[in-house]
């Protein structure tokens, strides 16, 4: 399944919208072995909400499986960083 972000606006910045879209990943993920992320439309994110949807969703299935299961398409290579960027941020607040 595709969740599009396009419809939570160009720039996804607010609280709401990443808890929407984290939901909707791991309601996608209870379903099907994949779920595919399409940024297409999206211009940036905040880190915090990189965080709170991709960091989350990192340290919940672990690497192997995150990489496995998450696919990001249509992302700009400044909208990967910010991905990482929240990634390696909810990891350091773990430990």
């Amino acid at each position: 399944m595709k969740i599009e972000l396009k419809k939570y606006g160009v720039i996804i910045s607010d609280q709401n919208s990443g808890k929407v879209i984290f939901d909707k990943i791991k309601e996608t993920l209870k379903l099907q072995d994949k779920c595919i992320v399409d940024f297409k439309d999206v211009k940036s994110m905040a880190t915090y909400n990189a965080k709170q949807i991709f960091g989350k969703l990192y340290i919940e299935l672990g690497s192997n499986v995150f990489f496995e299961k998450i696919e990001i398409k249509n992302a700009s290579e400044d909208l990967k960083l910010i991905i990482r960027l929240g990634i390696q941020s909810a990891l350091e607040d773990k430990n």
